[in-house]
C-alpha cells in the first residue's frame, strides 16, 4: 500500500531509502557529524544531513568556530515550531536575530541567511 507519495505506507515516518553513509568510513567525518549520525540511527530517523546556510556552507562548524573565537554560546532554535515560522539566533541566551528556514527534500535544513551575514550579525551582537 502506498502513502500517496510513491512510498510504502508501512515505512516509519521520515524513512529514507538511501543511507548516504552506507559503506562510508565514519572515522573520516568530524566528531560532531559522527555523533549526529549515530543519534539519528538510534532513534530510527532519516540519515543525518547537516543544516546549511543559504550559500551552502555547513552550519555546525561555523557555529563552533564563532563560539570558540568569541567565547559565547550560539543557538539557532525554533521560537514557534510551526512550519514556516522563523527561528531565532541567540548569543548567550539573548535573542539577536530571526532567520527563516526551509526543510529541503534531500533531508537537511537550510537557513535563509548566508554565512557572511550570519557571522556579521553575531559579531555585531557581541560587540
Amino acid at each position: 500500500m502506498s502513502d500517496g507519495h510513491g512510498r510504502d505506507a508501512a515505512l516509519p515516518a521520515g524513512y529514507d531509502e538511501e543511507d548516504p553513509y552506507e559503506g562510508e568510513d565514519l572515522s573520516t567525518y568530524p566528531e560532531w557529524w559522527r555523533e549526529n549520525i549515530e543519534e539519528f540511527r538510534r532513534h530510527e530517523m532519516r540519515p543525518y544531513r547537516p543544516p546549511r546556510f543559504s550559500d551552502g556552507t555547513l552550519v555546525p562548524p561555523t557555529l563552533m568556530a564563532l563560539e570558540a573565537e568569541l567565547g559565547v554560546e550560539l543557538r539557532l532554535r525554533a521560537v514557534n515550531p510551526e512550519v514556516g515560522k522563523n527561528w531565532e539566533v541567540t548569543v548567550d541566551g539573548t535573542h539577536v536575530a530571526e532567520v527563516g528556514r526551509t526543510r529541503e527534500g534531500e533531508g537537511f535544513t537550510e537557513y535563509d541567511i548566508d554565512k557572511a551575514t550570519f557571522e556579521s550579525t553575531v559579531r555585531s551582537a557581541v560587540e
